[in-house]
């Protein structure tokens, strides 16, 4: 398909990137602007990227996929939380370093939030499964009760890769709702068919990412994020270009898997290499996408492509979140949405807790 408009690549990207629309005086100063189309897109970019609306937006994309709830972390444990991810995300702390800081976080959780995802994934099957299907796009869970039917991952594999969590420990704290991350000397995982206590081991082997030491977490750390680890950077990038292409060059993005091959394989090497060269740099990554040629598509179709729904041939039509919708009804209407136990003025895709969106959003 051809180009979108000036007006329609606006739209697309303030939602995408910023989680909303742009206002009245945005669109007509953008419009009126007779710069080249793919020099101010790009220029629009750049701001974009850059501005506070962005941090917001994949701090609320990161509180979902990471549970931040009250259920779990209480109330002023998701605030810790939500606002130690806000700020990764607003420095652009690369993304192997703040996987990293997760994995291995110890100590008061409202002193080190990270340490927070070990109160949601608290039992050692539960951290792996969560593991293994955020950070490396691939469903570990088929092969709990069996070797995976479709896959190469073992029974054995699972519960070798479920003791890198068996020593995960939970100690009180002097504060009200928060909880103390331990790594412990002891802790194990048995295999229960074999009836075996299993050693810490990996379902794949990585160069130049076994590390000397007794902390079987950080020795995980280092073998997940490693550069030569070929789905850690791989899967993530993939994930990023759903969003702004509505789904996965490798769909789902969470179903890794040889009979799931990539749509494009040589577009999703080229782009991790990229990933991994620029130094796990997320914003990089997105500016790299939104520039391409790609992601400014027109959403019509052709004789051609009309039929087509895997190759990124047009743009597809992709709904709003239940926060972005919320957002742009307000901005629309000129009204400020009011949310329990916040100051006046947040927006949905601010809150760290997603109950509260569905809530609201039901209200309308």
């Amino acid at each position: 398909s051809g180009l979108c408009t000036d007006s329609e690549f606006l739209r697309r990207a303030y939602i995408d990137i910023t989680g909303v629309p742009p206002t009245a005086s945005a669109v007509r100063e953008y419009l009126a602007d007779p710069s080249p189309s793919q020099l101010k897109r790009s220029k629009l970019i750049n701001q974009l990227i850059a501005s506070s609306d962005y941090a917001d937006n994949w701090t609320n994309k990161w509180s979902d996929l990471l549970s931040v709830n009250r259920k779990f972390l209480g109330e002023r444990g998701v605030w810790k939380f939500r606002n130690w991810l806000h700020k990764q995300i607003s420095e652009n702390r690369p993304y192997d370093e703040f996987v990293r800081d997760i994995v291995t976080a110890t100590g008061s959780t409202f002193d080190n939030p990270a340490g927070s995802y070990w109160r949601v994934a608290r039992e050692p099957n539960q951290a792996a499964e969560n593991v293994t299907q955020l950070f490396l796009g691939i469903r570990f869970s088929c092969n709990k009760c069996h070797d995976h039917p479709f896959e190469r991952w073992t029974q054995t594999q699972y519960y070798q890769f479920a003791a890198n969590f068996g020593r995960i420990g939970y100690g009180a704290s002097t504060a009200e709702g928060d909880e103390t991350i331990l790594e412990r000397k002891s802790g194990e995982v048995v295999h229960p068919r074999l009836n075996k206590v299993m050693t810490a081991g990996y379902p794949y082997s990585v160069k130049e990412a076994s590390l000397s030491t007794d902390n079987r977490r950080v020795a995980l750390a280092g073998w997940l994020t490693s550069k030569s680890n070929p789905l850690f950077a791989k899967s993530y990038v993939n994930r990023i270009w759903s969003y702004f292409l509505g789904k996965g060059i490798i769909d789902p993005v969470d179903d890794i898997r040889s009979s799931n091959p990539p749509v494009n394989p040589e577009l999703l090497e080229a782009l991790t290499a990229e990933f991994i060269q620029n130094g796990f740099d997320t914003k990089q990554l997105i500016r790299r996408i939104c520039n391409s040629r790609t992601y400014q598509s027109s959403i019509k179709s052709n004789h051609w492509n009309m039929d087509d729904s895997i190759n990124f041939s047009h743009a597809i039509p992709r709904r709003l979140t239940a926060e972005q919708l919320v957002d742009a009804l307000s901005m629309a209407t000129g009204s400020v949405k009011k949310y329990g136990g916040v100051p006046s003025g947040f927006r949905a895709v601010q809150l760290p807790r997603s109950e509260e969106h569905t809530s609201e959003l039901q209200s309308l």
